[in-house]
């Protein structure tokens, strides 16, 4: 159901970071037959078939395949806002309405990625998976070439045809492949040039085919830092990570009751969303990526927030095991770079006060974020998190909820 009602037992008005809250992770959903409106009669057209595909017409409140959808029309009040998922919540595809929205809850700032985007993500960068999986009937290469036109579609819609959105509020995301370095380089600068305001790279795959801490990436990461853009890593794009798919495959208790093209719900699943992340980041720490670009801000986006207390705690160790290899490397301790330069965003069903206090060393890093409109971020979860970290204090509160997140929105 896209409706469901969360307990209303305290105005959200009454929290001491109302109106200040910073949410580094929400979306924008467009119905599917809205598709051709928002990024062309072309592409649209040719995504036809996947109407019929259940990552998109039988997934439980995040389905797009709404027709009865016409128009973004539901009512903005802090019941809406927090309990309507979905294609039906107010804002979803309107971003006009965005800010408005944001008032209801209580944000000044947000960090919007495209939807669409990581679908055609996949399709470029993962095509024989995408032939497989969402039965578009097409082989790999007509795949990734559809892949490529719906990237450029995505980009296009939220880097120049939403009008009437307030950037310094909504902070709109580019996704940027990473096959080649020159495109990586080129493409960057494009985005920076159109205003763009953070990068979301896909996490499953090495960047340019080479380690994200090759010093022949620097230039791209200090392009980024300088002109404080974050970069991004979010579920959705570890697909690729695994040599194969199989590890999961013939255990029915795997069988996942709700998956979509982000996000898959199953213990399998779960346990192992962090593989991909922790890579990506153990290249980048221990290959002195945040020492050589100290001003790279960095981004892991609803991928959970278990894993970080103990990741940091292991790559300390290893640092330690190994301190002539990283002489020259690292001035800092892992923590520390990670404190620094790391933000994450932690479920709302997971004890988030409980790893504050357990890691304080990579305290910084916890920030708020709540999925909108997407049903697996939850409902009520401002207030559902603020009852865990509140008994922490009040400066506990102030960094979870508004200053851990200002990393990734900084001021113009």
């Amino acid at each position: 159901m896209s409706l469901a009602t969360a307990p209303q037992d305290q105005a959200a008005e009454a929290l001491p970071f109302f109106g200040r809250a910073i949410d580094i992770d929400t979306h924008e959903m467009i119905p599917f037959h809205m598709w051709p409106e928002f990024y062309g009669e072309r592409v649209a057209q040719r995504l036809k078939g996947l109407e019929t595909n259940p990552f998109f017409n039988d997934n439980g409140g995040n389905t797009i395949v709404r027709p009865e959808i016409t128009a973004d029309t539901t009512e903005i009040t802090p019941q809406t806002v927090w309990n309507v998922k979905g294609v039906a919540a107010p804002g979803a595809f309107d971003l006009r309405r965005r800010g408005e929205v944001l008032d209801a809850m209580g944000v000044s700032r947000s960090l919007l990625f495209p939807g669409f985007g990581l679908t055609a993500l996949l399709m470029r960068t993962a095509p024989e998976w995408v032939a497989m999986a969402m039965g578009l009937g097409m082989d790999a290469a007509e795949t990734r070439e559809l892949g490529t036109m719906a990237l450029d579609a995505s980009n296009n819609l939220m880097l120049d045809k939403v009008a009437g959105v307030d950037s310094t509020r909504v902070r709109k995301v580019a996704v940027l492949p990473t096959e080649n370095l020159d495109d990586m380089m080129r493409d960057l600068r494009d985005f920076i040039d159109r205003g763009v305001k953070a990068i979301w790279l896909p996490s499953g795959m090495p960047p340019a085919n080479t380690s994200p801490a090759d010093a022949r990436l620097d230039d791209f990461w200090r392009l980024a830092a300088d002109n404080n853009v974050p970069v991004l890593l979010h579920i959705g794009t570890d697909f690729t990570f695994p040599a194969s798919l199989n590890w999961p495959a013939n255990v029915p208790a795997f069988v996942p009751p709700l998956a979509s093209a982000e996000f898959v719900i199953s213990p399998y699943a779960g346990a192992t969303l962090s593989f991909a992340i922790e890579n990506f980041l153990a290249t980048m720490v221990l290959g002195g990526v945040f020492e050589r670009v100290p001003n790279l801000r960095f981004g892991a986006i609803e991928l959970g927030a278990q894993w970080l207390g103990p990741f940091a705690e292991r790559l300390d160790m290893w640092a330690r095991v190994y301190p002539g290899m990283l002489k020259g490397v690292l001035s800092m301790k892992p923590s520390e770079y990670l404190a620094r330069n790391l933000r994450v965003t932690a479920f709302h069903f997971e004890p988030v006060d409980t790893f504050l206090q357990r890691y304080p060393e990579v305290g910084t890093c916890y920030s708020y974020s709540s999925d909108y409109p997407h049903v697996e971020g939850g409902l009520d979860t401002m207030r559902k998190l603020y009852k865990l970290v509140a008994p922490l204090g009040d400066s506990v509160v102030e960094k979870f909820f508004v200053t851990n997140g200002a990393w990734l929105t900084p001021d113009a």
